[in-house]
C-alpha cells in the first residue's frame, strides 16, 4: 500500500484534530494527522470548558453546562452547537479517554461547572480539570484555610498578590475561605534571580527537585502556628512526574494540594497535548509531526493534499510530498491556531482559498473584553449538518471542526474544548463513512 494513501487525513494537531482522528479509528478506518505543532492546545490551560457563559450585554453564567448549551442555542440558533451538540458527550468522552491513556487524568464535577483559582488571582470556570487542579476548586460556603505558594525567581506567579485577590474575588462565587501566602526559595538551580516555568518544571521532574520542594513545604507547615486545609502551587510541578510529586506533597502536608489553573502555560499544555498524542498512537493513529499542509485539490473519489515535511526557513525549504485520501478533516484552528488568516481588514482561509470578507466597524466593540464578545470572532468556515465544508469543489469530502468553524466565540462563551470535541467527533465519523 502507498504510504501516502490514507483512509482519512486530518490536518491539525490540536484538541479537535485529535478527537477527529479518534472518531476515524473508532469507525475502524486508518488515519494520519499532519501538523507542524500542537496548536493552541499546546499553550492551553489543559482544562475542558464546554459551556460556561451565554454572552450578551448581561451575560449568563452557566452552573450546568448542558443547560448552558440549550440557553445558548435559544439566543443564537445558528451557533455551531446546533449542528454537533448530539456528539458532545461522545466527543468529550473520547478526549478524556485519550488523555487518560497517555497518563493525563481529567476529572469532572457531576455535570456541573466549577470555579478553579488561576494564575491571575481570579477563578476560571471549567467542566473538567486535570487531577492536579481538582482539589483547588471552590467549595461554596465551606470555611477553609488555604496557603498559596510562590517560588522565588518564578515571576510568572505572584503568590501574595494572588492570595489577596482570591480572598476578595471568591465572595462573588460563594467562597468563604481564608487565603494566606508564602514564597519559598529553591536552591537546586544555583544563584539565579529568575527561573522560567519550563526550567522549574524540568528541575521538579528530577529526584533532587522533588525532594527539595517536599522538604521545604513540609518544614514550613510544621513550623507554622496554624494548619492548612489546602495548599495551592503554580502549575509547574513537572512535565512528566507531576502526579507522583502531587501525591508526595499531599502526604507530606496532610491536606489537599493542587496547582492553580494555567493561562497559556506551556507546562500544562505540553502535558495535555503529549498525553493525547500517546493515547492516539496506542490506538494506531499515524502522527506526522513537523509537517504542514499547503494546498488542497479535488481528486477522483477523494482529495489530494500537498504538504511540506520537515524544518522550513530561509535556508531550509522542506520536502514537498503529495498525500491522497478519500476524505480530509480540517482542524487547523481559527485566528489563534492559524487556520484563519487576517491582514488589515481582510479575513480568509488559506487552505480552502476562501475569502471570508472584511472586518467592519459594526463587528467590533471598543471594549476588548466586552461581555457580548467580538462579532468578528464568529467568522469561519461554513459547514453542512454533517460538518462537510459548504463548497462544491470537494464533493463533500472535506470536513471541518473546532475553532476554524463559523458561528461561535469560544473566548466569550468558555466553550472551546466542548465545541472542538463535539464538532470533531461528528466530522471524523462522517469522514470515515466516505471510505
Amino acid at each position: 500500500m502507498d504510504a501516502n494513501k490514507n483512509d482519512v487525513l486530518v490536518i491539525g494537531g490540536g484538541t479537535a484534530a485529535c478527537v477527529a482522528a479518534d472518531a476515524v479509528l473508532n469507525a475502524g478506518k486508518s488515519v494520519t494527522m499532519v501538523f507542524p505543532n500542537g496548536g493552541s492546545s499546546e499553550i492551553s490551560a489543559g482544562t475542558l470548558d464546554i459551556m460556561g457563559v451565554v454572552p450578551g450585554e448581561h451575560p449568563v453564567i452557566c452552573d450546568d453546562y448542558r443547560e448552558g448549551v440549550e440557553k445558548l442555542l435559544e439566543k443564537y440558533p445558528g451557533h455551531t452547537y446546533s449542528k454537533c451538540k448530539g456528539e458532545l458527550e461522545t466527543g468529550v468522552e473520547a478526549l478524556l479517554s485519550l488523555a487518560e491513556a497517555g497518563g493525563y487524568i481529567l476529572k469532572g464535577f457531576d455535570g456541573k461547572n466549577a470555579w478553579v483559582p488561576n494564575m491571575l488571582g481570579t477563578f476560571s470556570i471549567n467542566a473538567y480539570v486535570p487531577s492536579t487542579m481538582y482539589e483547588g476548586a471552590i467549595v461554596p460556603g465551606e470555611k477553609e484555610r488555604v496557603l498559596v505558594v510562590g517560588i522565588k525567581g518564578n515571576v510568572a506567579f505572584n503568590a501574595q498578590a494572588a492570595a489577596m485577590s482570591y480572598q476578595q474575588y471568591q465572595k462573588k462565587l460563594g467562597g468563604k475561605a481564608d487565603y494566606f501566602s508564602t514564597e519559598i526559595q529553591i536552591k537546586g538551580w544555583g544563584d539565579r534571580r529568575k527561573i522560567s516555568d519550563g526550567e522549574l518544571a524540568d528541575y521538579l521532574d528530577t529526584k533532587e527537585g522533588k525532594e527539595e520542594l517536599v522538604s521545604l513545604i513540609q518544614t514550613f507547615c510544621m513550623n507554622n502556628r496554624y494548619s492548612f486545609d489546602k495548599i495551592l502551587f503554580p502549575p509547574v510541578l513537572g512535565y512528566l512526574t507531576y502526579n507522583e510529586l502531587l501525591a508526595e506533597l499531599k502526604e507530606a502536608c496532610g491536606c489537599k494540594v493542587a496547582e492553580v489553573a494555567a493561562l497559556g502555560n506551556s507546562v500544562v499544555g505540553y502535558r495535555f497535548t503529549r498525553a493525547v498524542y500517546r493515547g492516539l498512537e496506542k490506538k494506531g493513529a499515524k502522527l506526522l509531526r513537523g509537517a504542514s499542509a499547503k494546498k488542497l485539490e479535488a481528486a477522483e473519489n477523494g482529495v489530494k493534499v500537498e504538504c511540506v515535511i520537515g524544518l522550513t526557513d530561509q535556508y531550509h525549504p522542506g520536502k514537498k510530498e503529495m498525500f491522497e485520501a478519500p476524505a480530509v478533516v480540517l482542524a487547523t484552528g481559527g485566528f489563534v491556531g492559524g487556520g484563519i488568516k487576517a491582514r488589515h481588514t481582510d479575513v480568509w482561509i488559506e487552505l480552502l482559498e476562501q475569502h471570508l470578507g472584511k472586518v467592519t466597524t459594526d463587528q467590533l466593540d471598543r471594549d476588548a473584553v466586552h461581555s457580548a464578545g467580538q462579532d468578528f470572532m464568529r467568522m469561519g468556515v461554513q459547514v453542512n449538518t454533517d460538518m462537510s465544508v459548504v463548497d462544491t469543489k470537494y464533493n463533500g469530502r472535506v470536513f471541518a471542526c473546532g475553532d476554524v468553524l463559523a458561528g461561535h466565540n469560544f473566548a466569550s462563551e468558555r466553550s472551546g474544548a466542548g465545541i472542538a470535541a463535539a464538532s470533531a467527533y461528528l466530522a471524523g465519523k462522517n469522514a470515515a463513512a466516505k471510505i
